[in-house]
């Protein structure tokens, strides 16, 4: 597949490729129209009635949805309105379909492994259908282009396209656990702290309900400072894929029914949301408003900041994107924009001189260099975002 493309592709590129093989796999199906009618008030229920029976090459026509006792023509409204509404019913927590790891609004959105269990797995089998959907429609262009829009977590997207677990993960997914225990493990001497490869787990009551090993024999194995990456790497693999497995697999059921696996692996796990849930509509006036400088020189403050502004205006949306996934973990702003941002994005005065900027995504933070022109900022900051944003699962 990649040497179809060539080694050192654009985004764009692989986006081209991506859109015209999924035409071609598609391309025997007529892109006829259905009709699909729905119930606003009851619309998960409604929808998953009325494609109960569709298949692979249903879901590849054009929904001409009609709302019940709401007989308009579909010209389109209608249908775009539908993929929003389904696409909230699904991705929003309060449905407990998916989750956050933590109670902040803004927290990116997991499988949940503990959802109730009205919740049958063939609901991700669907939601994956509709993932899908949103993809082979883009692939046909103009009024068809659907996003999905969630704000998924890195690991979700990461275990979509087939790449393995990373403690990494946790920073932008769980930044609390993330501070608390990965941290705190990587920075300290652990050969005192009576660590094994097991986890507790726990209920709801706070009693202790079961030890799940990370590895065979995991009890009896302790955690050193040789191996606690390792053992970081488990844990991650068992907090952020194993405990979902069931609703990963079916989810990825229901979108390689329209999306081959080998077409999106071409993507890392920060492309994948650029792909199925685009750009959003980034202001950089919104950003300048509500970014936080931290420290600095004279030079830095007056200088390198507004060479970092006069870049950032220069910016696609596409690279304001990365940039934002770059440093919050995520390409999607919360709804209200930069101001709604917590903690705000903060530009942190780095101690070092011309070397390629970094991030804290848990903090939303940029650390950005001491740089001697703009040339040197647009450069660097281009390196970070395109070279930067690979995923973790491809170290």
């Amino acid at each position: 597949m990649h040497k179809n493309i060539g080694g050192s592709e654009t985004f764009q590129d692989k986006v081209n490729f991506f859109q015209r093989e999924l035409r071609q796999v598609h391309m025997k199906k007529p892109h006829s129209k259905i009709s699909l009618k729905v119930s606003r008030l009851n619309l998960l229920d409604s929808t998953l009635k009325a494609t109960r029976n569709f298949s692979v090459s249903d879901w590849s026509k054009n929904f001409e949805v009609t709302f019940q006792d709401e007989e308009a023509l579909d010209w389109g409204g209608p249908r775009r309105e539908w993929f929003e509404l389904i696409c909230k019913v699904l991705f929003d927590t309060t449905n407990q379909l998916f989750t956050r790891f933590s109670d902040n609004n803004q927290a990116l959105v997991h499988p949940n492994p503990n959802r109730p269990s009205y919740l049958r797995l063939k609901i991700y089998e669907f939601a994956g259908r509709l993932v899908g959907k949103c993809l082979y429609e883009s692939s046909l262009g103009g009024a068809y282009k659907q996003l999905v829009k969630a704000r998924f977590t890195r690991s979700f997207l990461a275990q979509i396209i087939g790449l393995r677990m990373h403690y990494k993960y946790f920073e932008t997914d769980d930044p609390e656990f993330y501070k608390s225990k990965v941290c705190f493990i990587l920075n300290n001497d652990v050969n005192e702290m009576e660590l094994v490869f097991a986890e507790e787990k726990y209920n709801r009551a706070g009693q202790l309900e079961k030890v799940i090993e990370l590895l065979t024999g995991g009890v009896q194995m302790p955690v050193t400072n040789e191996n606690k990456i390792l053992y970081l790497n488990l844990l991650a693999q068992y907090r952020l894929a194993n405990q979902v497995r069931e609703e990963v697999e079916h989810f990825l059921k229901g979108l390689n029914e329209l999306v081959p696996e080998n077409l999106l692996a071409i993507f890392d796990e920060n492309e994948l949301e650029l792909l199925m849930c685009g750009t959003g509509d980034i202001n950089v006036c919104d950003f300048k408003a509500h970014a936080v400088v931290v420290g600095g020189s004279w030079h830095f403050r007056e200088k390198v900041m507004r060479w970092f502004w006069t870049v950032v205006s220069s910016f696609t949306q596409e690279e304001l994107a990365r940039l934002l996934q770059f440093t919050t973990g995520s390409s999607q702003l919360p709804p209200g924009g930069f101001a709604a941002l917590c903690p705000s994005f903060q530009i942190i005065a780095a101690p070092t001189h011309s070397t390629l900027p970094t991030a804290h995504t848990c903090f939303n933070q940029l650390c950005l260099p001491t740089y001697d022109s703009y040339e040197e900022v647009h450069k660097m900051l281009q390196l970070a975002i395109s070279e930067g944003c690979e995923g973790f699962g491809m170290l």
